[in-house]
């Protein structure tokens, strides 16, 4: 799931992302940069639609931005 979310967010040509997987729900990290792009309506409606047929139920985006380790940032020390 999360290769085919790449690779679609790829082919719109957004660079440097990672699509988080939680359950049902993708989180999409960005460079902040692409932020402006990807909040157009005919991606967002795009991405919607591509990621429910992946199997996403909800799609957001991470406000924070493309990061390493994000997934790691919820454990506890």
């Amino acid at each position: 799931m999360v290769d085919r979310a790449e690779q679609l967010l790829l082919d719109l040509g957004f660079h440097q992302l990672r699509v988080r997987i939680h359950g049902t729900i993708a989180r999409i990290e960005l460079i902040p940069e692409e932020f402006p792009r990807f909040m157009q309506e005919e991606i967002r409606l795009k991405v919607n639609e591509e990621f429910r047929k992946i199997g996403f139920s909800y799609t957001a985006l991470d406000i924070l931005g493309y990061r390493t380790g994000s997934m790691n940032e919820t454990i506890v020390k």
